[in-house]
Protein backbone atom coordinates (compact mmCIF):
# COMPACT_ATOMS: atom_id res chain seq x y z
CA UNK A 1 0.00 0.00 0.00
CA UNK A 2 1.27 3.47 -0.78
CA UNK A 3 1.47 5.97 2.08
CA UNK A 4 -1.83 7.60 2.97
CA UNK A 5 -2.58 11.04 4.34
CA UNK A 6 -4.73 11.48 7.41
CA UNK A 7 -5.93 14.34 9.53
CA UNK A 8 -7.46 14.87 12.93
CA UNK A 9 -8.62 17.81 14.98
CA UNK A 10 -6.66 18.59 18.12
CA UNK A 11 -9.37 18.85 20.80
CA UNK A 12 -7.36 21.45 22.77
CA UNK A 13 -6.37 23.84 19.97
CA UNK A 14 -9.10 22.85 17.43
CA UNK A 15 -6.38 22.91 14.74
CA UNK A 16 -6.32 20.30 11.99
CA UNK A 17 -3.24 18.11 12.28
CA UNK A 18 -2.16 16.39 9.06
CA UNK A 19 0.01 13.30 9.17
CA UNK A 20 0.97 10.18 7.29
CA UNK A 21 -0.98 7.12 8.37
CA UNK A 22 -0.42 3.42 7.99
CA UNK A 23 -3.25 1.32 6.63
CA UNK A 24 -3.11 -2.38 7.39
CA UNK A 25 -5.13 -4.90 5.38
CA UNK A 26 -5.27 -8.58 6.14
CA UNK A 27 -7.17 -11.65 5.06
CA UNK A 28 -8.56 -13.90 7.74
CA UNK A 29 -10.03 -17.31 8.40
CA UNK A 30 -13.62 -16.41 9.43
CA UNK A 31 -13.94 -19.21 11.99
CA UNK A 32 -10.66 -18.37 13.74
CA UNK A 33 -11.53 -14.69 13.58
CA UNK A 34 -14.86 -15.21 15.30
CA UNK A 35 -13.27 -17.38 18.00
CA UNK A 36 -10.71 -14.64 18.76
CA UNK A 37 -12.84 -11.49 18.70
CA UNK A 38 -12.23 -10.83 22.38
CA UNK A 39 -8.45 -10.92 21.79
CA UNK A 40 -8.76 -8.54 18.84
CA UNK A 41 -10.88 -6.16 20.90
CA UNK A 42 -8.38 -6.25 23.77
CA UNK A 43 -5.51 -5.58 21.35
CA UNK A 44 -7.26 -2.60 19.70
CA UNK A 45 -8.07 -1.06 23.07
CA UNK A 46 -4.50 -1.60 24.31
CA UNK A 47 -3.10 -0.13 21.07
CA UNK A 48 -5.21 2.99 21.44
CA UNK A 49 -4.49 3.38 25.14
CA UNK A 50 -0.72 2.72 25.02
CA UNK A 51 -0.11 4.92 21.97
CA UNK A 52 -2.42 7.73 23.18
CA UNK A 53 -4.61 7.59 20.09
CA UNK A 54 -7.73 9.70 19.97
CA UNK A 55 -9.37 6.99 17.88
CA UNK A 56 -8.64 3.49 16.58
CA UNK A 57 -10.62 2.29 13.57
CA UNK A 58 -11.19 -1.26 12.41
CA UNK A 59 -13.11 -2.12 9.26
CA UNK A 60 -14.68 -5.54 8.86
CA UNK A 61 -17.35 -6.82 6.46
CA UNK A 62 -17.88 -3.31 5.05
CA UNK A 63 -18.53 -1.86 8.53
CA UNK A 64 -16.33 0.71 10.20
CA UNK A 65 -15.82 0.30 13.94
CA UNK A 66 -14.53 3.41 15.70
CA UNK A 67 -13.08 3.13 19.20
CA UNK A 68 -12.64 6.40 21.09
CA UNK A 69 -12.99 5.19 24.70
CA UNK A 70 -10.58 2.49 25.72
CA UNK A 71 -11.02 -0.18 28.36
CA UNK A 72 -8.87 0.39 31.44
CA UNK A 73 -5.83 -1.85 31.94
Amino acid sequence: MPPADGAWINPVTTKVIKEKVTLVYTYIDPDKFEKNLSKLRAFLHRLGRETSQGEVVCEFADRLFRITKYDPK
